[in-house]
């Protein structure tokens, strides 16, 4: 039987293998065929059908996929096949928990079998459910005594502990519950892996025993710890650390530098121990037992100094025993860790004399640059410690680090470099001459001298990389950063928009050589944006190959400015990407959990479960969801037969429903992806990180905000409670339920709307100036100052309004003060409109000082404009159907009751019927001032404006000319996008008649 079974399986997986092949080249519709034909012949090949549902569902068709696993889940398949092509398809059908029931009815069939309980226990995993997870593997473990399955169950109550709200009931239950089954095992000798010592510290460490965690470092279990180098002593030091045991701690990471004398985070803890000691008057013991048990000990500055002194000697000794060669592997630890003590005592007000011990801090940055300024990291390592200069001129100091060791050559007027490590160490010398604000003090003139001079030297200091391959940066691309930094601080203090394009320009002709460069890339995109111009934007992100959580780190950097910057299609495609991993990650995470659980790696389970945790909770993340479905809302609604109701009700938005976790919500953006060598007073601060998260997430909750209120305004439309008995007579009170939540519904929306926008114009840092290459400012300042909050909070009212008082009766005492309201939101909305577009209708070339140059303000604002419009325009599509209904209402009454004529219509259905002629005629006032954008730069000719003063000393006019095709071709591409979004609105507004 057995035998016959295995042919079975060779001739089943051999009809099957063209099914397999062609899902897995993506060849869908062959496989589905294929499918078919095989189930002809075999009708009870469940694998077959499984395939095909799988096929279905990779090709859209869900619902039949599903109805065909449903199908063969009822069967309760055995077949390993079979069961793992429903996993499949569960998986991506993101129904985890179908997973978990096809094996538990699997496992009743044959409980003996071991891959059907693993299974089980990794399906359990995706659906987090820790305690059937725990109960799983410990009956795995009965039935199969091995090791990593007992410890599954044990990594199964941590996880309960972890995740468990009550933190008294993990302390208390799940984590010495963990604890007790582990000692079981350790009591019967049966801990043989390093996994399981580790999992057992991470329990004592949750418990906070210490000192037993040290114990088992100590004993037999300590030696099974041998995957990293020191692993024991270092883990010791940490748990010393925990326990302020200020001596051990001091000693071990001491004793640990003479080992790994290159290790930074051992020097902050060595340090820190010693001034703990300090500080605390700490003296050795007088036993020598005890002493020498302890180790050595530094607790004093003396001792200190000597110790790094001792590192350095070291490695000077090294490098006179490896000759010349050895100049170029000495560890820069040692000679961080002396400024850094330096540093430390200064901070800590220490007297002269005790760091005269250590000697002066300007021969010893000197010295380090002497040593280390030919490599690429020598201005980060020096840069935390220019402050120790003091008062010490820099022009002095850098013009000593020139003389030192830095061969020049004077070519055309400019000081080049004679080889790759003297131009590395002018690099370094010029950019901590930056740091220490040398620059600064110069006017603006001058720095733009400067600016030219570093833009020069880039260009001659090309040849340096003659022969590289192309993927390879340039070694002098710092240059011409430099050089654009500086162009930044001139710009910023001329506001002259000359020099923005200027910047551009060299950036583009740097990344032409050095086609790799990030920071170039970045730099260049931020300066775009800030141009208004989105075109080049798509292609330069996408060459940064941008992966996986750079999407929520760095992505901003473009999704910021896509829509607002009026670029539709760049927008929804980026959305859809950057929505596509947040969605995925779950999924992936979930895979690297299982992964560690089959692996042994249970330390890292509570570290991917914060990572899933952090991103899923991301601003980035609920920014792009909303900004999206605004998107949708704006282009597809009344697009297409669809309907602003229709768009709603797809994207299942239940306005009274805030599904947004504010309090869990995480920015996770990577504000310092620029490199700056700017002052210290200038760089990205952490204020300015603070504020900007603040501002975002303000952002954040005013677009949501809105969002709930356009979907709860558009649940108020005729068009979602026609079947609904709303009106006898054809104009009484609406007497559903239902309908007065969804009035009540908009009405909390708008109180909270109103609240939050008063809690933003009253924040003091509103109008916060960050720097260029610091966070990007969102759109709270000129949203509230275009009076965008003010018009569609008007347009939100008038619905409410009119919905009140379509569910009123004629004799209702508040009937003629309802109307006066209509009018008066109809009254407040079209004067705003109007204000709004006559700022927009202004020129858009600027002539200051008899030189003309682009308002690159008019885009975002008109853009800005353009959606408000759309948004009032479904708004009083709203309306427009209840009054539409009220006369259609009352035109029946009337033709019913011939005797007795007809009421004549309520006055605010004429003002209503003014207020859409008014709209409309303000509709194609926008629509003609997008066209006019678009007519201005068709007749422009912006190449022979010459708006970067004609620099071609450094780009030819050439360059120039493609450059300004490409703001052309963007400016264009955006007034094309918000004229086809437009178009449609009018000619549907068009169609509207009272």
């Amino acid at each position: 039987m057995a035998g016959r079974s295995g042919h079975a399986d060779v001739v089943n997986e051999r009809r099957l293998k063209p099914l397999y092949d062609n899902l897995d080249n993506g060849n869908y519709k062959i496989a589905l065929q294929a499918a078919d034909k095989l189930l002809k012949k075999h009708r009870d090949l469940h694998c077959a059908k499984v395939l095909k549902a799988l096929a279905l569902l990779r090709m859209g068709r869900r619902k039949e996929s599903l109805a065909i696993t449903q199908d063969v889940i009822q069967v309760k398949p055995t077949d390993e096949a079979t069961l793992s092509a429903l996993s499949i398809c569960f998986r991506e059908m993101q129904k985890p928990e179908l997973i978990v029931e096809i094996y538990n009815s699997a496992l009743k069939n044959q409980p003996l079998n071991e891959e059907f309980h693993t299974h089980l226990f990794m399906a359990l995993v995706r659906v987090g459910n820790c305690k059937r997870q725990q109960q799983v593997a410990m009956g795995l473990y009965k039935v199969f005594p091995k090791n990593p399955y007992y410890f599954w169950g044990v990594m199964s109550v941590v996880m309960q502990g972890l995740t468990s709200v009550d933190t008294k009931l993990a302390s208390s239950m799940y984590f010495p519950l963990s604890e007790k089954m582990i000692e079981r095992m350790v009591k019967e000798n049966k801990l043989d892996a390093e996994a399981e010592v580790i999992l057992y510290l991470m329990v004592l460490d949750y418990l906070g025993k210490n000192e037993k965690a040290i114990e088992i470092l100590d004993g037999p279990l300590g030696k099974l710890m041998s995957s990293e180098i020191d692993g024991v002593d270092i883990r010791k030091a940490e748990l010393f650390w925990k326990m302020e045991k200020w001596a051990e701690t001091n000693s071990a990471y001491r004793s640990l530098l003479l080992r790994q004398p290159d290790n930074w985070f051992f020097y902050e803890q060595y340090f820190t121990s010693s001034f703990k000691l300090i500080d605390s008057s700490w003296s050795p013991p007088e036993d020598e037992k005890e002493k020498s048990k302890l180790g050595q000990v530094d607790h004093t500055v003396e001792m200190m100094v000597s110790f790094i002194q001792e590192q350095i000697n070291n490695e000077e000794a090294k490098s006179k025993n490896s000759g010349d060669a050895g100049v170029g592997r000495l560890l820069r630890g040692p000679y961080l860790a002396r400024l850094e003590l330096i540093q430390l005592l200064t901070n800590r007000g220490a007297s002269d004399e005790a760091r005269e011990r250590i000697g002066s801090a300007q021969d010893h940055i000197r010295h380090y640059h002497s040593i280390f300024g030919a490599k690429f990291c020598c201005y980060s390592d020096l840069s935390r410690y220019t402050d120790l200069l003091g008062d010490e001129d820099g022009a002095i100091f850098t013009q000593s680090l020139v003389e030192d060791r830095l061969p020049l050559d004077e070519e055309e007027g400019l000081s080049i470099a004679t080889s790759i490590k003297g131009l590395q160490r002018h690099l370094s010398t010029i950019q901590l001459s930056r740091r220490l604000g040398i620059q600064s003090s110069l006017s603006s003139a001058e720095k733009l001298d400067v600016a030219m001079e570093m833009a020069a030297t880039h260009r001659q200091s090309l040849r340096f990389a003659e022969g590289n391959i192309s993927a390879d940066n340039q070694y002098a691309d710092d240059y011409l950063l430099l050089a654009v930094h500086i162009l930044l601080d001139v710009w910023e203090e001329t506001d002259d928009d000359r020099h923005l394009w200027k910047m551009i320009m060299m950036l583009e002709m740097g990344i032409r050589n050095s086609k790799n460069n990030s920071q170039m890339k970045l730099l260049l995109m931020r300066l775009y944006c800030l141009a208004s111009v989105f075109g080049p934007i798509p292609e330069l992100f996408t060459s940064l190959d941008i992966k996986h959580i750079q999407q929520d780190t760095l992505g901003y950097n473009a999704a910021r400015f896509v829509k607002s910057l009026g670029h539709y299609s760049s927008a929804n495609s980026l959305y859809n990407s950057t929505l596509r991993f947040f969605t995925s990650n779950h999924k992936d995470t979930t895979e690297h959990i299982i992964a560690a659980y089959k692996f042994g790696s249970f330390h890292k389970i509570p570290e991917f479960v914060s990572f899933r945790k952090r991103v899923k909770h991301s601003v980035h993340f609920a920014q792009t969801t909303v900004e999206k479905m605004l998107l949708d809302l704006m282009l597809d609604s009344e697009n297409n037969n669809k309907t602003y109701e229709d768009i709603v009700q797809d994207m299942e938005i239940i306005p009274a429903n805030d599904d947004t976790d504010w309090d869990d919500l995480r920015d996770n953006r990577d504000l310092k992806c620029f490199t700056s060598w700017s002052p210290k007073e200038r760089q990205v601060s952490e204020e300015d990180i603070e504020i900007s998260s603040k501002q975002e997430k303000s952002w954040l909750k005013l677009r949501s905000l809105l969002l709930r209120c356009l979907a709860a305004a558009a649940h108020l439309s005729p068009h979602q409670f026609s079947n609904e008995s709303q009106q006898g007579d054809g104009n009484t009170p609406a007497t559903s339920c239902e309908s007065t939540q969804r009035r009540d519904t908009l009405k909390k929306l708008l109180e909270d709307l109103a609240c939050h926008v008063g809690t933003i114009r009253e924040d003091p840092h509103l109008n916060w100036k960050f720097s260029t290459q610091g966070p990007p400012k969102t759109n709270l300042p000129d949203y509230l100052s275009g009076k965008h909050d003010v018009i569609l909070m008007a347009g939100f009212k008038m619905v409410l309004t009119t919905y009140e008082f379509f569910n009123l009766s004629s004799e209702d005492p508040s009937f003629e003060e309802t109307q006066i309201r209509i009018t008066e939101c109809m009254k407040e909305i079209l004067s705003n409109l109007q204000e709004s577009l006559r700022r927009s209708r202004r020129s858009l070339i600027i002539e200051k000082d008899d030189k003309k140059t682009l308002d690159r303000h008019i885009l975002p604002e008109t853009v800005q404009l353009v959606e408000t419009f759309i948004f009032i325009l479904l708004l009083s599509s709203v309306g427009y159907k209840m009054m539409k209904k009220l006369k259609q209402a009352s035109q029946r009454r009337g033709k019913k009751k011939k005797v007795t004529p007809p009421k004549p219509l309520p006055a605010v259905m004429d003002q209503f019927k003014s207020y859409m002629e008014e709209f409309h005629v303000l509709l194609e006032g926008i629509h003609m001032a997008v066209m006019d954008t678009d007519m201005v730069f068709l007749a422009l000719k912006l190449d022979q404006m010459q708006l970067t003063d004609g620099d071609h000393e450094f780009f030819t006019e050439e360059e120039e000319r493609v450059m300004w095709s490409k703001v052309e071709e963007s400016y264009q591409e955006s007034c094309k996008e918000m004229s086809d979004a437009l178009k449609g609105k009018i000619e549907y507004f068009a169609s509207l008649k009272l």
